[in-house]
């Protein structure tokens, strides 16, 4: 939780919810995101510049050589020794940053932070890649879209292939066609897990977008590529477009604010039990932590909200990718071996 005494003096605690979400992080993700080389060795990893540190289960790790302050621990150690993070709450900040779920953690709202604090934000942009061979192969073979969706987002710039580590990079534009928010999405397991994280600097008041001022209509998504799954499987390329990156609406308050033409809000949300509650609201949490479910919020201030789910799945490219393959097992003959 992050808040400002009077003298303006910015503290960072922590509750014990974003404790354990801290340590869910990856610790080979985070190793490579440092600028570490992450190397299997039997069921641990060691890093390749630092042979003597090895990684057990993904989640803690030991140095031992028994150089540095910390030579062992959890990822809130590991962000402390090799992160920069002075403490434990700066450190668990950082953890959630990195793992790209905020929603614990109480950021400034977009009314308080300062037009100094706004321009002094660095969002460093990884380079781009000569060819977005892995960009396209990865999306079309591995996540079931068209080329053609692809070349929608690419074209918009809404997505690029970096060509350090060839991520995808999704990027979030204000109205002026800056880019304030990125978010990187691996191309590819990383060590066996999907690797997701935000650019370094993002303002999260923003979200991936597309703006079509001769529409009423926003479908808002959690993530891009649920995003391009819609837009596959309906066509749509009409209605306004955006990606929360999350299940929080902090993206969502900005582009109402920046595009008042809005009348119409469809939540197409993971159909799952944290894309539900942020939708409908959780009827379990007691009177002083209940919170407003987005439909009736929105609907509070004059939107006509929908709410859309999957045919199938617990997201759109789940949809997607189980429409496509029961078209594939339909249209496929069953051969069998022929008896002698």
């Amino acid at each position: 939780m992050i808040f400002k005494k009077k003298d303006g003096t910015e503290v960072v605690t922590y509750t014990n919810k974003e404790r354990a979400a801290a340590l869910e992080v990856s610790l080979t993700s985070l190793a490579s995101y440092l600028g570490f080389t992450p190397v299997r060795t039997g069921t641990h990893y060691h890093l390749k510049e630092m042979d003597s540190l090895v990684i057990y289960n993904d989640r803690t790790w030991n140095r031992w050589s028994g150089k540095g302050s910390i030579t062992g621990g959890t990822q809130i150690d590991f962000m402390m020794e090799y992160g920069e993070a002075t403490d434990v709450p700066e450190a668990i900040l950082k953890l959630l940053q990195f793992k790209g779920q905020g929603m614990d953690v109480a950021a400034p709202s977009i009314d308080t932070i300062s037009q100094e604090e706004k321009e002094n934000r660095i969002l460093s942009l990884p380079p781009k890649n000569s060819n977005y061979k892995r960009l396209y192969a990865y999306l079309i073979q591995t996540r079931g879209l068209s080329q053609e969706v692809v070349n929608f987002f690419v074209h918009e710039h809404l997505i690029y292939e970096d060509s350090v580590h060839h991520n995808i990079v999704y990027c979030g534009m204000d109205p002026e066609g800056v880019i304030r928010y990125a978010g990187l999405r691996g191309t590819g397991d990383l060590y066996g897990k999907p690797f997701k994280m935000d650019v370094p600097g993002n303002d999260k008041n923003y979200g991936v977008n597309i703006v079509n001022k001769d529409s009423p209509d926003l479908k808002v998504f959690e993530s891009v590529i649920d995003c391009m799954s819609y837009i596959d499987m309906t066509g749509d390329y009409t209605s306004n477009k955006l990606v929360l990156g999350m299940v929080e609406d902090n993206p969502l308050v900005q582009f109402l604010k920046d595009y008042e033409h809005i009348k119409s809000i469809s939540f197409c949300l993971d159909n799952d039990k944290a894309g539900q509650q942020a939708i409908y609201g959780n009827p379990e949490d007691n009177k002083e932590e209940r919170r407003l479910g987005l439909k009736k919020k929105y609907e509070a201030q004059g939107y006509e909200v929908k709410v859309e789910i999957p045919e199938s799945g617990k997201d759109f490219n789940e949809s997607l990718l189980n429409s496509k393959k029961n078209n594939l097992n339909i249209s496929m003959p069953i051969h069998r071996k022929r008896g002698r």
